[in-house]
This record gives C-alpha cells, sequence and structure tokens, in this order.
C-alpha cells in the first residue's frame, strides 16, 4: 500500500514534500519523495492531496470512562469538590452507560487524529464487555485502597490475564495507583513488584491540585479534611511533598508515567530526575482548574521527558491532541515541533515503544493520520498540523484504515 500526500512528516527526520509512505502488513517499509516511491506492480496507491501524513498522535493520559461526563462539573470548584461531584456522577451511571462513554471517546480521539492512547480503566470489569478497541490502548488499572486494602497479587495478575486472552487488542496494559492520597504506600509497593516482574508500565497521578500539596506538606487543607473524614490514615502528611513521600519509599521507577506534576518543591526536580519517570502534561485540564503554571521549563532543563495527554471530559472539553498542542505552545513558548514531538515522539519513549510508534521510519508500525491543512495559508509543515482542525482524511492503525471516526476536530 501506497500513501502519497503533499507534505510527509516523518518526525524523526525532515519534512518531506510531494511525499509518500509504504507499508505491508503493520509496518512502515518505506517513505521518501514520491518520485522516488514509483508503485510498485499492482499495489493500491491513495492520493491523498493537500494534507500532512504523520505518524498518529499519541494520548498519554485519559479517562474513557468520563467522556459522558462533559460539561457537568463546571470550572471554579476545589479539587476536593471536584472529587465529590465525580464520585457522584460515577454513582449515577451503570455498565452500559461507561461501555457508551468509552466508545464514544474512541470516536473522538480518532476524530483528532489519535491513533495510541493510555487510558486508566477504573472499571476493569467492564473489559470482558468491551469490543476490540479501535486504536492502539494501554490499559491501566486503576488501584485505589483508602476505603478498602488490595493487598493480594493474585488479585491483581487475575485481573490482568484478561489481556493474555485477547491477544488482538492492540496496545498494553499496567497498573495505576490513584494517587498519594487514595493509594497507600502499600499498594504502590505491590503495583511496582507486579510491573517489575511481569514487564508492565505503571501510572499515576502526583502533585495534581494545591489541595494535595497541602495535604502531605503541611497536613492540612480540604483534601486533607476529606480524606480524614473517609477514614484515611492521614499520619504520613506533614512530612514533605507527596512525590518525596513516593519516592523515599522506592515505590516509583523508570517504567512508570506520572501524570500532572504541578506543585512541586524545589527537591522534587532532581527526584523526579534521578528516578527516570516521564512525566506527562494536559494542558487544557490543567487550564480548567486554573492551576499554577506548569514547570515545564524546570523539568525540561533536567531531561526529563515531557509528553502530553487531554485527561478526561469532566475537565476538558475535547480529547483533540491538537488543541493540547496549541495551549502547551501558546502558555510556554514553545515551537510547534516541540509542541508535536510531546503529542508523538515523546508518548511513545513513555510507553517504552520508541522507533515503534509516534514516527515514520522503516519498521516502525503502520500508525498514520493525514491530517487536513488549516484554512489559512502556512508555510511551516509543523505548524499546519498543530493549527489544523479539521478531521482527518484518513486514519491507518496498525496498518488497517479507520472509517468510523466523525465530526469535526477542535
Amino acid at each position: 500500500m501506497l500513501y502519497r500526500a503533499d507534505t510527509v512528516l516523518p518526525i524523526v527526520g525532515a519534512p518531506i514534500p510531494d511525499g509518500a509512505v509504504r507499508i505491508e502488513g503493520e509496518h512502515i517499509v518505506a517513505l521518501g519523495p514520491a518520485g522516488e516511491l514509483p508503485p510498485l506492480p499492482g499495489e493500491r496507491v491513495t492520493e491523498l492531496g493537500a494534507c500532512t501524513l504523520l505518524p498518529g498522535l499519541i494520548n498519554a493520559h485519559c479517562h474513557l470512562d468520563y467522556t459522558h461526563f462533559r460539561g457537568a462539573i463546571s470550572p471554579g470548584h476545589s479539587f476536593t469538590e471536584w472529587i465529590k461531584n465525580i464520585n457522584a456522577l460515577r454513582r449515577s451511571f451503570g455498565p452500559a452507560d461507561f461501555i457508551e462513554s468509552i466508545a464514544e471517546g474512541f470516536e473522538l480521539l480518532q476524530a483528532g487524529g489519535t491513533t495510541t492512547v493510555a487510558n486508566i480503566e477504573s472499571l476493569p470489569e467492564l473489559l470482558p464487555l468491551l469490543p476490540v478497541p479501535p486504536l492502539r490502548t494501554w490499559w491501566f488499572l486503576e488501584l485505589i485502597d483508602v476505603r478498602q486494602r488490595l493487598n493480594s497479587e493474585e488479585t491483581l495478575l487475575g485481573a490482568l490475564s484478561f489481556f493474555d486472552q485477547h491477544p488482538e487488542w492492540l496496545g498494553g496494559f499496567g497498573l495505576s495507583p490513584h494517587a498519594p492520597y487514595t493509594a497507600s504506600v502499600d499498594l504502590y509497593r505491590l503495583a511496582r513488584a507486579v510491573g517489575d516482574g511481569h514487564g508492565m508500565l505503571a501510572t499515576t497521578h502526583i502533585a495534581e491540585s494545591v489541595e494535595e500539596h497541602d495535604m502531605f506538606n503541611h497536613a492540612r487543607g480540604p483534601l486533607f479534611d476529606f480524606l480524614a473524614e473517609m477514614g484515611r490514615d492521614n499520619s504520613d502528611c506533614g512530612q514533605g511533598s507527596p512525590l518525596s513521600h513516593l519516592v523515599e519509599h522506592g515505590v516509583i521507577g523508570p517504567n512508570w508515567i506520572i501524570a500532572h506534576l504541578n506543585y512541586l518543591q524545589d527537591y522534587d526536580y532532581e527526584l523526579i530526575a534521578q528516578s527516570g519517570v516521564s512525566a506527562v502534561h494536559c494542558p487544557k485540564c490543567h487550564a480548567y482548574f486554573g492551576h499554577a503554571r506548569f514547570p515545564l521549563r524546570e523539568l525540561r532543563d533536567r531531561g526529563v521527558n515531557i509528553c502530553l495527554g487531554t485527561d478526561s471530559l469532566a475537565s476538558n472539553n475535547a480529547l483533540d491532541m491538537r488543541s493540547e498542542m496549541r495551549e502547551v505552545a501558546q502558555v510556554h513558548g514553545l515551537s510547534d515541533r516541540e509542541a508535536l514531538e510531546m503529542g508523538t515522539i515523546n508518548g511513545a519513549r513513555a510507553l517504552s515503544q520508541k522507533g515503534r510508534i509516534g514516527e515514520l521510519s522503516p519498521g516502525a508500525l503502520a500508525d498514520l493520520v493525514a491530517l487536513p491543512y488549516p484554512e489559512s495559508t502556512l508555510s511551516d509543515p509543523y505548524r499546519r498540523v498543530v493549527q489544523s482542525h479539521g478531521a482527518p482524511r484518513l486514519l491507518v492503525v496498525n496498518g488497517v484504515e479507520r472509517t468510523s471516526y466523525h465530526g469535526r476536530g477542535v
């Protein structure tokens, strides 16, 4: 199969005007100027025209369960009130509602050009009820023991055995202790032991809100009080940052993806750099909550891999990675190329998939998207992608064209 486009953007190489990409089965086998890649005998050729052909975008932090919560919680609530509201919404939903929510989330991701998503699954019992996901998906099973303790490796492995029985599901799986305030050190320790022992990734939320910061650093605040009322043993609070709380216990490491990291102490930066974790910034969710400025430069200066995610529609209005790129570029003065790399190769690195996804190169998996040029005339190929709003002209996942997405991007 040969795809031709006015611009091919490999991410790991220079843009190719009037370019072409050849795929065979699940992989890219060649790319270059169209004049140097003539069709093979009997080969199907797709002319994409005035658009950019690039690797599918990677959403490194998402909660598809909550897609139907869009607009249900207005901005301006405290983080603790937001948690109470989302818990109430969860209780009002049944399994069928969540399944529909996940399906709509996949549609929205495809409409924005995403081919890979790291999804936090809060209801693993839904997985046997789902159809084969249309995208390359890492399912991270959410772990919480603020009310009841989950302390059995056998229990975790039993839940994860689902994936061994479904090899047709692209992507992978892992564990997600929710956050230091809802998951004990013992649960984090169990997640790391299971992950390290079975070659799995892990993800978690750390230092998301000022209320979490106050809880751990100062043993006070609305989140501290709310969780104390729920019966949480808050004796681990008042001893340092939530990040240092976990690092000092040795429960996070290089195979971890840390979402948010919005409120950090000076000593946290070196801890992050030394731990080898990847960070996920969710720019529009960040703006929704009105958080303090994300320390992007401070983390990048220490070599931390930073990728992008949308979080959920309970704190966002879209699952379109291009809008996240525009937000991070505008707020932090990044180039369009830097923003696009955060949504492609940086996400691949976080998922331990460097060289396989997030780039167009011989041997990489055939995950492609063709995005139309924006209406305004732009000469920079990276800017054309970031400023694109329309739905893809083409979406290919693992060598298979996807046609179920609809509507426009955001």
